[in-house]
């Protein structure tokens, strides 16, 4: 648990008068944004989102006169502050995300104000540590997505090694222990390729390098590149470049 506090924890309805903030706050700061539309050091910033501030940096934040924010903000204050913000990769400056657990923080809200009444240093404590458990599960997200990426570029560079074999896509899956389902999806979700589209792309540009350096047969080039069948070879060749290997070939050789 980080040696933090809440100080202040509140609602705010902002009025349409509300003058602009531009100053340098001194403290941390979590704005959640339940309704409403304004900017934070020029970014739009509407209903479902949070806008935080480590302590000691410049903000200049403003509501909409016509459709002004109501907010939940928290103030935080505490030997660990830094620490935290660091352990949580939220920047030095201004961090701005998505925010949907309301519900969450409705309760916390509920608590400090039941607790602050008494000067409860310790529920403070808990509160200011649970403000940032609202982003717990932000990391565990960013956790699986670099685990994802991570496996993507593998699995491209065993493509990239291996584009002269007969492999399948099974074999590719069960090689990295993926259901061959999800390892289309990471591909088509973060490439816009398949698997099998990628493979083909890499072994249609090796065959247009070869097929431009070197004078083997279109036969051969064929099977350097993983196909046994030299027709369909041909036929994919020119779905991918618009031309014959021999037509590539004629252009193209140095």
């Amino acid at each position: 648990m980080y040696d933090i506090y809440a100080t202040d924890f509140a609602f705010e309805q902002c009025a349409k008068d509300k003058r602009e903030i531009n100053m340098l706050i001194p403290y941390a700061v979590f704005h959640f944004v339940l309704s409403g539309k304004g900017y934070i050091n020029g970014k739009k910033i509407t209903k479902n989102t949070v806008f935080i501030s480590s302590a000691e940096n410049h903000m200049h934040y403003y509501p909409s006169k016509t459709d002004p924010w109501s907010y939940i903000y928290v103030r935080i204050s505490g030997e660990d502050v830094k620490k935290a913000f660091d352990d949580f990769e939220f920047n030095k400056g201004i961090t701005i995300l998505d925010f949907q657990s309301s519900d969450t923080l409705y309760n916390l809200l509920s608590l400090f104000e039941k607790l602050a009444v008494n000067e409860n240093s310790d529920a403070k404590k808990i509160i200011a540590n649970a403000v940032f458990l609202l982003f717990g599960e932000r990391k565990k997200v960013d956790c699986q997505k670099n685990k994802s990426n991570e496996r993507l570029k593998l699995i491209k560079k065993y493509i990239e090694e291996n584009y002269y074999k007969k492999i399948t896509m099974e074999e590719i899956a069960s090689k990295f222990y993926l259901n061959k389902n999800y390892m289309r999806t990471l591909f088509v979700k973060n490439m816009g390729v398949s698997p099998k589209q990628y493979l083909q792309s890499v072994r249609m540009a090796r065959a247009k390098y070869l097929l431009c350096s070197s004078d083997e047969s279109i036969k051969l080039i064929a099977n350097s590149v993983g196909y046994d069948d030299s027709l369909l070879f041909s036929k994919t060749f020119k779905e991918h470049y618009k031309c014959s290997p021999s037509d590539y070939r004629r252009k193209n050789y140095k």
